[in-house]
């Protein structure tokens, strides 16, 4: 009897793995009847997602690994060992990478779901609002053109939409990226600038750190998913072009090296590349606050100093193992933080304003800016390619023109005084939520530029498509933002808080 009952106890909590094995049987009966190619071993992945939607997070990571085991051991040859071939291993990871995929977004929506019980039978207590936790009405303007720029980078990333000849860069020398990295600088000098005047150099340091380790987290995390979108898009469709592009080769090429060139950040593939940039930039904000607190002027003046001496010298961090240097030259882009940060901190001290003279100088260069980029409003061709010969815009070097151009550009709006006016607009409330937790945000809109970049290459572009893709895309950007402030609200985890 003892042995019967200890025989129970050990079996009970083994029935999970053994009916995860269980799933696997149909699902290779069903692939030797197809016959499929070579990546049919893909009929698996429902397996994945019954263990996980059955079991949980637990049962869900050994269906992964019970999958990959599986797959190497009867679909990659040679057949019954688990020996693999170099040239195998893409297809192998690729296939991990979706099996992962899949399960993280089955744990999401359970997550999802469990909150959404949860908050139906314990609703939270209302609570009072107090002023001294209410954010000023400059963090609600940064936050809302924080939103207005991701949600811009996403129409961009999906060359070819409908949505992307109204966007700034259309209209002007510089685009998202300098607002980007501007609007950066801007909310460090407002969330550590006081912190670190008051003697919390430390406390700050150690905050940035914590802050450049999850970002990368972020970054490597989302290069493997854009390389598996990609990948099952050129699988799918026959297009094998699609992973030819922006440094995704390598990764056909030799998938072990792409991996210790992302984990290095010496790789970086296209329009996956500015979160490295803006982690070197992290690396070097308490050196711009410890100047900025002996005098801003002294700051953008080394800063300054360091932007002419990499633009004559050619300095960049070194690519790997492509020969080459960052798309996002770090020395070179530290002067727009920098800039971020003085105006932050001068709009923290009440000292930041526009003179009438500043303000029409920035009128008149963002006038020229639109001149030049339209061809004279569409009235005189030829006016973009004579001009643009002789202007400084190389992109990966922050050139002059287009440095020029944006802070001209943020005078000129600045001056304007419009962004309290517009921030306490309702319909700018969704432009705000998704500023204010940026981090998260970016991630998705990467994800979804990236699925949307491999619908439009791939011929699907029909103009409801287009449409679909930017508003639906944006629409979940702003539910997913959405989501996150209602768990930050009821003091609950978020995954990734911008």
């Amino acid at each position: 009897m003892n042995n019967q009952f200890s025989f129970l106890q050990l079996a009970r909590p083994m029935r999970p793995y053994l009916l995860t094995a269980l799933l696997f049987v149909p699902c290779y009966f069903l692939q030797a009847y197809l016959g499929w190619h070579s990546y049919s071993y893909f009929v698996f992945l429902p397996a994945v997602v019954l263990a996980e939607v059955l079991f949980g997070f637990g049962i869900g990571l050994f269906a992964i690994l019970l999958t990959a085991t599986v797959v190497t051991f009867l679909f990659i040859q040679p057949f019954y060992t688990l020996w693999l071939a170099p040239a195998q291993l893409p297809a192998l990871a690729l296939f991990a990478l979706t099996a992962i995929l899949i399960f993280g977004a089955c744990e999401a929506v359970r997550l999802l779901i469990d909150y959404v019980a949860d908050r139906r039978q314990n609703p939270p207590k209302p609570v009072a609002a107090s002023p001294a936790v209410r954010p000023n009405q400059r963090a609600i303007s940064v936050d809302m053109w924080r939103g207005f720029v991701l949600c811009t980078i996403f129409i961009n990333h999906m060359p070819g939409n409908l949505f992307e000849v109204i966007t700034s860069r259309n209209f002007g020398l510089s685009d998202s990226a300098e607002a980007f990295v501007f609007m950066s600088g801007v909310a460090m000098a407002l969330a550590y600038g006081r912190k670190f005047n008051a003697g919390k150099e430390v406390d700050v340091s150690l905050a940035l750190g914590k802050r450049a380790l999850k970002l990368y987290g972020v970054h490597v995390l989302m290069t493997l998913a854009g390389i598996a979108i990609f990948a099952a898009g050129a699988l799918h469709w026959r297009m094998p072009d699609l992973m030819a592009m922006h440094g995704r080769d390598l990764y056909i090429q030799d998938a072990g090296t792409f991996l210790l060139g992302t984990l290095s950040l010496g790789h970086q593939i296209g329009y996956f590349n500015i979160l490295p940039l803006y982690i070197a930039l992290i690396a070097l904000v308490p050196a711009l606050f410890y100047l900025a607190r002996l005098h801003i002027g002294v700051m953008l003046a080394a800063s300054a100093l360091l932007y002419g001496l990499a633009r004559h010298y050619g300095w960049n961090l070194p690519s790997w193992p492509i020969a080459g240097g960052w798309f996002f030259n770090p020395f070179t882009w530290q002067f727009m933080m920098a800039i971020g940060i003085a105006v932050g901190l001068l709009l923290q001290q009440g000292r930041l304003a526009i003179s009438k003279p500043l303000f029409a100088l920035g009128g008149l260069i963002v006038f020229a800016g639109a001149f030049v980029v339209t061809n004279g409003f569409g009235l005189s061709f030829g006016v973009r390619e004579a001009v643009y010969g002789w202007l400084d815009l190389d992109k990966t070097n922050l050139g002059l023109g287009r440095l020029v151009h944006f802070l001209g550009m943020a005078a000129f709006i600045y001056g304007l005084g419009i962004s309290p006016k517009l921030a306490s607009l309702r319909v700018m409330q969704p432009l705000i939520m998704l500023g204010r937790h940026s981090l998260l945000v970016f991630f998705l809109l990467s994800l979804l530029a990236g699925a949307g970049q491999v619908v439009l290459m791939t011929g699907h572009d029909a103009l409801w498509i287009q449409i679909a893709l930017v508003c639906g895309g944006i629409a979940f950007l702003c539910a997913a933002a959405k989501f996150s402030e209602a768990e930050k609200a009821a003091g609950g985890p978020v995954m990734v808080r911008g």
